[in-house]
């Protein structure tokens, strides 16, 4: 199943109750979840963007978010919050009803591309190697590395496929047998493929890539509550404070695993300030805080070509000879996005030094063509840059 399907992202804290049929969580406004499932990086707000003037037609992005506000495109859902960063300056921030800039949003899988920037992070401070083989799997092998996680080319028996949550691997990690650690649930499945000749999404992937990063740069906790503590502190410092991410919340199963594939929670400025950092090659107030190339990995397809490891590309042709990509290839062809469950978007421009991210609750299995035909023209009035 692709992000743009129904049970995707589905994640929560232990306890929590099995969503089915129609009755999903509700991917809208979300505030820090219960204490000891989360970690909050701070209740202050974040630090002003600067503003400025926007180049190019931004009346095409305030005209395109007063069609979505009023119904005129059902498709599209509900939409929370629109902000596009130019260069650098907030040139447009819209709300809808009950958020603002301070309102806390659930990532759902957004938070993959979370995780790729924290084990990019870990390798930049020489904690890890991305190619070493995984310690926390059942069944080792030389390939299976956090590099083919990231890429979800790890070739681990996974299903998410299914369209009913009852039938989805993800659903029975998050909230069925797996539900108390996940990692432990993803990491004892079998090799179905030999890691690097297959691709197939898998939110257990990220839970294993998270639970292998914290296994590596805190061997010796061991204690739920100690993990979690030991985690979020390094992911504050290492991340969130620098990147002045004042509002977001990460999320953790009852072991202290963090949820690498599904549960962050931040503000759309904050959102902003993540794709900031990779449009910016991963260098934050003339701070490297990712390796050299590590945003290049991000953006560099394997096996499939609009995946390259933890963001969604845009590819000018699949198996079929159709454009892949959340604008299928409407777009600009340099862009590359974050994506998650019900519509939620941080998009990267470099062309353009562009970055927007749109928030909101967009359903069906059609969601995502129809914010990508959303996208289009605003990004066709925005002049390129580079």
């Amino acid at each position: 199943m692709k992000r743009r399907d129904l049970v995707l992202g589905l994640g929560g804290a232990a306890g929590a109750a099995l969503a089915v049929g129609g009755l999903m969580p509700r991917a809208g406004r979300a505030e820090a979840p219960a204490a000891g499932d989360a970690t909050a990086v701070s209740s202050a707000p974040s630090p002003p963007w600067p503003v400025g003037a926007a180049k190019g037609d931004i009346a095409v992005a305030e005209r395109s978010w007063d069609r979505a506000m009023s119904g005129a495109i059902p498709g599209l859902g509900r939409s929370d919050a629109l902000v596009i960063i130019q260069d650098g300056r907030l040139v447009l921030e819209r709300y809808g009803r009950d958020h603002g800039p301070a309102t806390r949003h659930v990532s759902w899988s957004m938070a993959k591309s979370f995780t790729q920037a924290l084990v990019g992070a870990a390798v930049l401070q020489g904690r890890i190697d991305p190619d070493r083989p995984l310690t926390t799997v059942a069944h080792p092998d030389p390939k299976l590395t956090l590099r083919s996680l990231l890429t979800l080319t790890d070739g681990l028996a996974w299903d998410e496929a299914a369209y009913s949550v009852v039938d989805s691997d993800a659903t029975k990690m998050l909230y069925g047998p797996g539900r108390l650690n996940g990692a432990a649930y993803a990491g004892g499945r079998s090799l179905a493929y030999p890691p690097g000749t297959h691709w197939r999404y898998s939110t257990g992937s990220f839970q294993l890539a998270a639970a292998e990063l914290q296994a590596l740069i805190f061997p010796t906790a061991r204690d739920p509550r100690e993990r979690r503590a030991a985690m979020s502190g390094w992911m504050r410092e290492s991340l969130f404070a620098p990147l002045g991410m004042d509002t977001a919340v990460a999320e953790f199963d009852p072991s202290g695993g963090l949820y690498g594939g599904s549960l962050i929670y931040a503000s759309a400025r904050d959102y902003a300030r993540f794709g900031e950092l990779y449009r910016l090659d991963g260098i934050w107030g003339g701070k490297r805080l990712l390796p050299e190339g590590w945003v290049k990995f991000a953006r560099t397809p394997t096996i499939k070509p609009d995946y390259g490891a933890g963001f969604w590309l845009e590819a000018k042709a699949g198996a079929d000879g159709k454009p892949l990509g959340l604008m299928g290839g409407a777009g600009p062809m340099d862009a590359y996005s974050a994506e998650g469950h019900s519509g939620q978007v941080v998009l990267v421009v470099p062309s353009k030094k562009l970055v927007l991210v749109r928030l909101g609750l967009t359903e069906g299995a059609n969601g995502f063509k129809f914010i990508g035909d959303w996208l289009v023209p605003i990004l066709a009035a925005l002049p390129d840059m580079a």
